[in-house]
């Protein structure tokens, strides 16, 4: 069973947005009245409340100047608004039905401004998926070479010090990068031990510098054909890949799950920070 908008709401959604697009300048009601009418069509639209964000944040920052004033449009807003014209013309529906997936189970974490690290477990060939004694699902295997990466961080990122929730993100960006069209079609149980990042990725929006990187992230998911479902764990749970993005190699020989990470077969030293190009033409 899937839901989608009636024809003459639908109908609606594709003026309104090519409209707003086309229009140099909007009043604070006008935009109001526009993310209204386009957050009740995300109800249908997959990542439709993620391509509001920008609109929001000029409404956010609108002048207070009476109520004639009006504010030119972003360049990132008018952006969301082609994303939405794109989208409603293909007529966005969604379905109630859970389908099965085979599911991996990938952990990711930064560290300041030393890497990225990410390592996950791949259950589509074993029997077992059940959980383990934290609570959290994790099969009883070990991450194999191939299926983890320890990643320098680039000069120009080190020096932003950014938030550490956009580091966060620039993790499970790299991740996704890497092994997304290995996971094709499947659930990804992200584990984070970061509940605001955790919380951005249930809602699917954030205020902030961090929307950017979540909003990449979101968008490779859907390139992919992923269902992400994020989970949180404690820090203390997330030894490996605290120690993989400190390249910390001797921690990681001595850690009972993964000494097969540091042999001179893994191409874990080789990984380098990859970009998102491929998302120019879905944005």
């Amino acid at each position: 069973m899937v839901i989608r908008l009636r024809t003459k709401k639908l109908c609606k959604a594709r003026a309104i947005a090519p409209a707003a697009a086309n229009q140099n300048s909007h009043s604070l009601l006008e935009l109001q009245a526009l993310t209204g009418y386009l957050n009740f069509a995300s109800i249908v639209t997959p990542l439709g409340r993620t391509f509001l964000r920008r609109l929001y944040n000029m409404q956010i920052y609108f002048p207070i100047r009476g109520p004639k004033c009006r504010r030119h449009l972003s360049t990132d807003a008018r952006k969301d608004l082609l994303w939405w014209k794109k989208i409603l013309k293909a007529g966005p529906e969604r379905s109630l039905q859970q389908e099965h997936r085979d599911t991996v189970y990938p952990w990711s974490d930064p560290s300041g401004t030393t890497g990225l690290r990410a390592y996950y477990y791949d259950t589509r060939n074993s029997s077992h998926h059940g959980p383990c004694s934290t609570g959290t699902e994790q099969p009883h295997s070990s991450p194999q070479s191939g299926s983890a990466f320890s990643i320098a961080l680039p000069r120009y990122l080190a020096r932003a010090n950014e938030h550490i929730n956009t580091k966060e993100l620039h993790a499970l960006e790299q991740a996704l990068l890497y092994w997304g069209d290995q996971w094709r079609g499947t659930k990804v149980l992200m584990h984070i031990d970061n509940r605001a990042v955790m919380y951005e990725l249930e809602n699917l929006t954030i205020r902030g510098n961090s929307m950017d990187v979540l909003r990449r992230c979101l968008l490779l998911a859907a390139y992919f054909d992923l269902e992400i479902e994020p989970r949180w764990i404690p820090t203390n749970e997330n030894g490996l890949a605290d120690a993989l993005s400190r390249f910390d190699y001797n921690r990681i020989t001595n850690l009972p799950v993964a000494p097969q990470l540091v042999y001179p077969t893994c191409s874990l030293r080789a990984c380098g920070f990859l970009t998102c190009n491929k998302l120019d033409s879905l944005r």
